[in-house]
């Protein structure tokens, strides 16, 4: 699969079962942490630092929330499914997904909320093949 298309997702996306979903770049490598406030700003993307997070607008009415990670070798985030509803705000999702798979050069997976995404994605964007990839059927 190259794209990701509504009509594909529209199930795993229906914030009455759960709104947000985790994410994950598994083994970015010591640093990551700082990797991520770093492309947040090259990107210029607006943010706002939390505790041992950081809240981040890749787009408008799109929030992405970046945790620290123990060991600080992973990037881990999550998303809410209820900003993203239709094909327009899906091509800003896999825009997002697409940019960090290709600026850590490892696959990007998202889950759902209280699942690890390293061991049961739903989907990964895989950089090598530069396409999405589902890991379970909708």
């Amino acid at each position: 699969m190259g794209e990701l298309r509504w009509d594909d997702v529209r199930e795993w996306f229906d914030p009455v079962d759960g709104c947000l979903h985790d994410g994950c770049v598994d083994r970015v490598g010591p640093g990551a942490w700082l990797a991520v406030v770093a492309l947040v700003r090259e990107k210029g993307w607006p943010f706002e630092e939390r505790e041992l997070s950081l809240a981040v607008w890749p787009a408008e009415g799109f929030q992405v929330n970046f945790f620290e990670s123990a060991g600080d070798y992973d990037v881990l985030f999550d998303i809410h499914v209820g900003e993203l509803q239709g094909q327009g705000r899906l091509d800003l999702l896999s825009a997002f997904l697409r940019g960090l798979g290709r600026e850590f050069g490892r696959p990007v997976a998202l889950a759902f909320e209280g699942c690890d995404p390293s061991e049961v994605p739903y989907l990964h964007y895989d950089p090598v093949v530069d396409g999405f990839v589902f890991d379970r059927e909708p």
